[in-house]
């Protein structure tokens, strides 16, 4: 748990158009740690039992319109296996109702482990129909929605395992052009991408620049932040 978080929960109930009562419970997904092995999978469970539900299927059977379901760039952090990236799920509500939210990892982030850095936080944002957007915890009840508000739902990414400047400078080129990592997102494994390509050079060099500029002796955990910047950084937020 400590390289991620639980499956982020969502609940919409209300009666619809006709009267009629609804309720969804819908299990979300986020990044899964990197691993001895390899990197973690991205917008993933963990438990094999797990499956996605067809966004078809949610706006068949439920009054809501999924209007964005796509990786959250960087949000799995750097390691020679990346943690998984978290998604970014945005639902348009068509009823009034009330939702419930059930997550974890909006104030540490997911741990990095053996040199890697630690994954991103999850958030909630709820923005309603007149254009006002507000933050939502990650552990909240009873909060009532109308017709045209939407939440996004972002998840947590995976925390990374291992040094990301030993990760294959190819690999995080390709995973640039994925869309899985950002091109700034890259220079945090130190690698330059360069007129949409790999720049070979520059890149020895970010890194060489990198090694000599951390501490020798780094732990074997990356708990990110410490706790007075992640309290401002809730306050900001």
């Amino acid at each position: 748990r400590s390289g991620f978080s639980s499956s982020p929960h969502l609940f919409y109930s209300g009666f619809d158009a006709k009267g009629r009562w609804f309720q969804l419970f819908q299990i979300g997904f986020g990044g899964i740690p990197g691993r001895p092995i390899g990197d973690g999978p991205d917008g993933h469970s963990l438990w094999p039992g797990f499956t996605n539900v067809p966004n078809e299927f949610l706006e068949r059977y439920f009054p809501l319109v999924i209007e964005r379901y796509e990786t959250v760039a960087d949000s799995g952090g750097p390691g020679l296996h990346r943690g998984g990236n978290g998604i970014h799920m945005t639902y348009r509500f068509l009823e009034p109702g009330t939702i419930a939210i059930h997550d974890d990892r909006w104030f540490i982030p997911p741990w990095g482990v053996n040199g890697g850095e630690p994954g991103a936080r999850a958030r909630k944002l709820l923005e309603k129909a007149d254009g006002t957007t507000t933050v939502v915890g990650n552990k909240v009840e009873d909060v009532p929605v109308e017709d045209g508000d939407r939440l996004h739902f972002i998840t947590w990414g995976g925390g990374g395992w291992g040094d990301p400047l030993d990760r294959d400078p190819s690999l995080v080129a390709l995973e640039v052009t994925q869309g899985l990592i950002t091109v700034e997102g890259a220079r945090r494994y130190g690698v330059v991408i360069a007129d949409g390509g790999l720049d070979a050079s520059a890149t020895s060099a970010l890194r060489s620049r990198m090694r000599a500029a951390r501490p020798a002796e780094q732990g074997v955990f990356n708990y990110g932040p410490d706790l007075e910047t992640l309290r401002r950084n809730c306050l900001a937020e």
